[in-house]
């Protein structure tokens, strides 16, 4: 029978039964050496491991004995990011480490359904963005320690820890196609398509669900040490970096919770949402096996094909809520804009199952690369051809019914190539031309999204799984185009500001390769 995952807060306040025997199995597996497939430190370096920092943060010491290396090769360091395997790697993650706390507690003397809760922190109920208590108490209703808790856990400047209200968008719900298009231009729900993620042959753009929630709220919850330098990995929180995020107990909720998103996007009654049919994507990757211990049971090897659904085994469990939000289609609100008459929603577009097949086209770009000190404006020039027939779509869509006929027009997004960095831990507001002097906050209509450095360390590293290219974010910024396009303005550039959202975003050394935007015609 199927276990059933539940919303944490739905289970009580403080110290419920399933939290409490989530962390007397967690300081059970924390009792394990490293070197056994069940602890805690091997199930948290197959997410990412690095020996001198987790040496420097204590978690292991000089002279502990680490897994042979064909071992390490073979179990360590597979997190897949910026990658169409992002979700379907996870969510095999995610339950091989649910089965091996279930087996704890049970073997405990705890509930035989016990199952892994999530966290929903885009609930609009109160507190849902404040980390739940039991992960901020210092000890157990014993009085013992609280495994739950961690020192490395900084936030963005409040006690308790708590959320930005950007960090819970669930704008990636209204991404039409799992996969990301011709130069990840829509970047798709799920990723663009790619190999196994460590390696420079990989793809380095985040997918709609990484970008937001995922990113943001592993920024914010690790963040950095206040009033230290956020540059130096020394002060960065667990939570803010891959190679040491999954140390974090509230990693596996959060996680949860994406998973989760996922099924919610396939269950959008209003869109035609699916997974690839790719073969590619659900036997891959073919360069390397996806693998999971199964506890004393050895090991279990998967595709995303073997995890697609999640009441059979070896997956076996269900959310309690899996209720889409009730968010207006971006096309619609769009077209309501422009003043434009709505296409009927059983005229869809065939390659929103797919991914667009059609070209981006690129319009405009910086002149140069970036760098994004502080608050930070870069000049976006446009070319002047492809503006003027953007214009004149747009000028037929808001006269006449254009899109009842299928001549809706283009869709417009910003990509910001090359993200380099040393801070995992920041995030910024991303702003496409606010007025002179404007206070960001008084202009919620020009906020195209957010940036977040999560992995970015990594990432900038020439030894690193993407070779130091660095990573790679797209935002639309259709609606705030056809807004310019309404008031008059004549389109020639765009500002785009950069807006420190976190303590650590204030002083961290980033560098962006090129600012562009792209025109996909639908």
């Amino acid at each position: 029978m199927a276990r059933v995952r539940k919303e944490v807060r739905g289970l009580g306040p403080g110290w419920n039964d399933t939290l409490l025997w989530y962390a007397k199995a967690v300081r059970t597996l924390q009792s394990r050496p490293v070197t056994d497939q069940t602890s805690w430190w091997f199930l948290a370096a197959m997410h990412g491991f690095n020996r001198t920092v987790w040496q420097t943060f204590s978690v292991i010491k000089a002279q502990t004995q680490l897994p042979a290396s064909d071992v390490q090769r073979r179990f360590w360091n597979q997190c897949q990011h910026q990658s169409w395997y992002f979700l379907p790697w996870h969510r095999g993650y995610v339950a091989a480490f649910e089965t091996i706390v279930h087996d704890a507690v049970v073997a405990g003397g705890g509930p035989s359904d016990w199952a892994l809760p999530y966290w929903n922190y885009s609930d609009a109920k109160p507190n849902a963005r404040t980390l739940p208590d039991a992960f901020s108490a210092a000890t157990l209703p014993d009085g013992t320690n609280n495994p739950l808790h961690v020192q490395q856990r900084f936030g963005s400047g409040t006690t308790p820890i708590q959320l930005l209200t950007h960090s819970v968008s669930l704008a990636a719900l209204q991404d039409d196609a799992f996969t990301g298009g011709d130069s990840d231009i829509p970047p798709g729900s799920g990723g663009p398509q790619a190999v196994f993620h460590h390696g420079p042959e990989s793809q380095h753009t985040n997918g709609g669900l990484e970008s937001l929630p995922h990113n943001d709220v592993h920024s914010d919850i690790g963040g950095a040490i206040p009033g230290k330098d956020p540059n130096d990995w020394h002060n960065l929180g667990l939570m803010s970096m891959p190679i040491t995020a999954a140390l974090d107990p509230i990693f596996w909720l959060h996680h949860a919770n994406i998973d989760r998103l996922w099924g919610m996007w396939l269950r959008d009654k209003n869109e035609p949402h699916q997974n690839p049919a790719d073969s590619a994507w659900l036997n891959g990757p073919a360069n390397r096996q996806f693998v999971m211990p199964k506890g004393t049971k050895g090991e279990w090897v998967f595709t995303a094909r073997d995890v697609l659904d999640t009441t059979v085994p070896p997956l076996e469990y269900t959310y309690e809520d899996e209720t889409p939000p009730a968010i207006e289609k971006r096309r619609v609100r769009r077209l309501r804009t422009l003043g434009a008459r709505v296409v009927p929603a059983a005229r869809e577009r065939e390659e929103a199952v797919v991914g667009s097949k059609k070209a981006a086209e690129l319009i405009g770009a910086s002149d140069g690369p970036v760098r994004v000190a502080g608050a930070t404006t870069a000049a976006v020039r446009l070319d002047t051809p492809s503006i003027q027939s953007l214009r004149g779509n747009l000028m037929r869509a808001t006269s006449a019914d254009a899109a009842a006929g299928g001549g809706e027009p283009p869709r417009v997004f910003l990509k910001l190539e090359g993200i380099r960095g040393t801070s995992d831990a920041a995030i910024y507001h991303v702003y496409v031309d606010l007025p002179p002097n404007a206070d960001p906050a008084q202009y919620a209509d020009r906020l195209a999204g957010t940036m977040s450095l999560f992995g970015v360390s990594a990432a900038s590293n020439p030894d690193g799984p993407n070779a130091g290219n660095g990573i790679n974010q797209v935002l639309e910024i259709t609606e705030i185009v056809d807004a310019l396009h309404l008031s008059g303005q004549a389109l020639d550039h765009l500002e785009v500001r950069f807006v420190p959202a976190t303590p650590a975003a204030a002083s961290a050394n980033v560098s962006i390769g090129r600012v562009s935007v792209f025109k996909l015609d639908e």
